[in-house]
């Protein structure tokens, strides 16, 4: 019983083992996720693994410190959209999905909202994560004069999570927002006022 391998299936063999990882790398969603995720690593980017539908508005800053001593949050005085400060962070991914900031907005020492710019390549895979821990989402506002569609909207413990429907068309646009309860009660207010 001869159990040698015929040399073509050998060689096909070996070349699907060294090319095979290469090609998921390069050419696939995923691995082009998890390969921009180890470079930034790489480079001393951080990880921030935050369920951001669990922030509240009764959380200070001092708790958020707490909850992530080691991110580090450079803060500014001065009124802004929804309060008087703003801490913000540089960060290399956001629960898995490549990111390039972390704000949150104060009023007084309390949690208003929070806003993560996250690296707009990766819109899809964020939208399909929060579509699978949140569910779908629950409004979408109509669309506007061009036919743009407003955001994407998750209604969650405090407030509301707010994502664009469609790609961003520049990273700097990429953003998720995170408004507490609090915030749109206080923009309804001066909008009234």
């Amino acid at each position: 019983m001869d159990l040698r391998l015929n040399p073509f299936y050998k060689k096909s063999l070996l070349l699907a083992i060294v090319l095979g990882p290469i090609v998921w790398l390069v050419f696939t969603e995923d691995g082009q996720r998890r390969t921009d995720l180890a470079m930034l690593y790489l480079f001393g980017k951080d990880e921030l693994n935050l369920a951001i539908e669990k922030l509240h508005s009764g959380m200070t800053e001092a708790q958020f410190r707490g909850l992530f001593p080691d991110l580090e949050l450079t803060c500014d005085e001065g009124a802004n959209s929804f309060g008087d400060r703003l801490c913000s962070a540089e960060i290399g991914a956001f629960s898995a999905v490549p990111a390039r900031a972390f704000t949150l907005f104060l009023q007084g020492a309390r949690l208003r909202a929070a806003k993560l710019n996250y690296r707009r390549a990766y819109h899809g895979t964020l939208r399909r994560q929060l579509t699978r821990r949140l569910g779908k989402p629950t409004r979408r506002l109509p669309p506007g004069p061009a036919d743009i569609q407003g955001p994407l909207t998750w209604a969650v413990d405090d407030g509301f999570l707010l994502l664009s429907y469609q790609e961003p068309q520049s990273d700097q646009e990429a953003a998720l927002i995170w408004l507490s309860e609090a915030a749109m009660q206080q923009r309804l207010r001066a909008a009234d006022g």
